[in-house]
């Protein structure tokens, strides 16, 4: 045999032979062999097919966790006792094959091997070379064996990081993107791919921005990038331009920086964008609607009735009717809307807002802005536009308001305003048949139930919105009825006062509903209206009035 070493075991014998010395002295030095193969890392082995007899030098042996003086199993005719069954098949299959047709490139696979004493796996790189007879029969294997474990483990983890990676940049919403010096993309997001139109990230790579950007767009692109390569200085935060080849553009804030590679040279560049273009268009609709307003306000006497209409066309005139019906156990729900919008003056500082949240749910906001005249009406304008940004909270009602308090009280802080706004916002659900309040500063609605009571539901009220930054607002639940009905209303209504300086108030509206049972929520905002009217002997008004109500219906199958 070619190979025996110092203690060389075989699976069905021990052996200690040795091959034949050189007839040449010095030609062959069998003690400096057996001192290179115990100083080796990488175990050898040779495999005599015809006798099923194998055998390995001390590396290997420890790589199978055993003692050198025990035998060892023959990995080639036993695999079933040494490599992992998910290797299995594909080793005896890959030196079948090469068995069968040898070349004079060696046999290389990796596979999972057995540790005996530990119960443990082991990765191995088996490489290995036949030697055939004149009939190109396989008499014998030879080859080495190479733990690569801690390579492969390396190169797992790696994998596992890579895909971590990958989950975290694709779960993100913002773009994320690699490019090489040549500004081909290299790597990108699933939301970059989407921004681009692509079916995937990968039908990204090695594109330029030319495939997607007008020629201007992508000179600039192109321009920064160059200078970022070259300069090592990022560019952060943004807000650019886009126009796309087909004419539209785009509005996204953008940050780029230095891709370096492991020697530190730049290989490319990483950018982040964030598609801003709701954001931009907004702020210049807001932007144009306060020169409008600033415009107007210079002479205000011969353009108030103008801010009127501006006014009266933000409102809406209709409030569509929400709906939500179980397919299964055939249960309709819906919510019907009346309001009433009356300004003292030429404009007014009342506003509401009725949107849908969801597939299911309503959101209803009425507000009451500080003062009178146009500068209220500023102000409420700008509500209108701050409840874009906080859709996304619209089911949770203090959370709601919070974030509208901030935004609203960091404006008038930039603005050295002293002014505020009390609001009610109500969130209907109508597949979960819930209605959450909160206040802020504002009165409690004035509850209709079937039954025909009235009451205004006990709420712990909240500071107003923009005098306290971080002012807590609480919530309250009430159970919802089939005809139920909710009013909403400013302090016009209830402040209201007769000739002789008494208020309407609260207890005298509950009192008038009780008396003449509206039937449906239009009836409800009219009577109140009409109870005021009676109780100031007055047709007219001292502030601006604005009335929101809601009707809850139930219909279930056979009802």
């Amino acid at each position: 045999m070619p190979y025996s070493g110092v203690k060389i075991r075989v699976m069905s014998r021990d052996s200690d032979r040795k091959p034949p010395r050189s007839s040449v002295p010095g030609v062959f030095n069998w003690g400096l062999v057996r001192k290179a193969l115990r100083a080796a890392e990488e175990g050898v082995y040779c495999w005599n097919i015809a006798s099923g007899e194998i055998y390995y030098t001390e590396q290997c042996i420890r790589m199978m966790g055993l003692p050198v003086q025990e035998f060892a199993p023959n990995i080639f005719t036993a695999p079933e006792l040494t490599i992992h069954e998910e290797d299995r098949q594909y080793f005896i299959n890959t030196v079948q094959r090469y068995l069968d047709r040898p070349t004079s490139a060696p046999m290389r696979l990796e596979v999972r091997l057995l540790n005996q004493r530990s119960r443990g796996w082991r990765w191995i790189r088996v490489n290995g070379l036949v030697e055939q007879r004149r009939d190109k029969k396989a008499v014998q294997l030879v080859g080495v064996w190479v733990d690569i474990t801690r390579r492969k483990m390396t190169d797992m983890h790696a994998m596992e990081d890579r895909d971590l990676f990958r989950n975290l940049i694709n779960y993100l919403p913002d773009n994320i993107y690699y490019k090489n010096r040549e500004s081909r993309f290299v790597m990108a997001n699933e939301a970059t791919a989407r921004k681009m139109g692509v079916r995937t990230p990968s039908d990204l790579i090695g594109c330029k921005d030319t495939h997607f950007f007008s020629d201007d767009t992508t000179a600039i692109a192109r321009q920064e990038e160059l200078e970022i390569m070259q300069t090592g200085k990022p560019i952060t935060n943004r807000i650019h331009k886009e126009s796309w080849k087909d004419g539209e553009s785009s509005w996204c804030k953008l940050s780029k920086f230095p891709w370096y590679a492991a020697d530190g040279s730049i290989k490319g560049i990483v950018g982040i964008s964030s598609d801003v273009t709701e954001l931009v268009e907004t702020q210049q609709r807001y932007r144009r609607m306060a020169e409008q307003l600033d415009q107007r306000n210079r002479a205000l006497e011969k353009e108030i009735s103008l801010a009127r209409e501006i006014q009266q066309a933000l409102q809406s005139q209709r409030i569509p009717n929400r709906e939500w019906k179980d397919e299964e156990s055939k249960v309709h729900r819906m919510a019907r809307f009346h309001h009433m919008y009356l300004p003292c003056t030429g404009v007014a500082g009342d506003c509401f807002e009725v949107f849908p949240v969801g597939d299911s749910g309503v959101g209803m906001l009425i507000c009451d802005v500080m003062g009178h005249g146009v500068r209220a009406a500023l102000i409420a304008a700008m509500l209108r536009g701050l409840l874009e940004q906080f859709v996304s909270l619209a089911d949770t009602p203090g959370l709601f308001l919070s974030n509208l308090n901030r935004q609203l009280w960091s404006i008038f802080e930039r603005a050295h305003l002293t002014m505020f706004t009390t609001a009610c916002y109500v969130y209907l659900d109508l597949q979960k048949r819930r209605l959450t309040l909160s206040t802020a500063g504002h009165p409690a609605p004035i509850i209709l139930g079937a039954d025909g009571r009235a009451f205004q539901p006990l709420m712990r009220r909240s500071p107003a919105l923009g005098l306290l930054e971080n002012a807590p607002f609480r919530e309250t639940d009430i159970p919802l009825e089939d005809g139920m009905k909710l009013m909403l209303f400013t302090d016009g209504l209830p402040e209201a006062h007769n000739p002789e300086g008494d208020e309407f108030g609260v207890p005298r509206i509950i009192e008038f509903l009780q008396q003449n049972s509206p039937q449906n929520i239009k009836e409800m905002l009219d009577f109140s209206l009409a109870g005021m009217h009676r109780f100031t002997q007055n047709p007219g008004q001292d502030d601006d009035i604005c009335l929101l109500g809601l009707e809850f219906v139930e219909q279930k199958p056979g009802l």
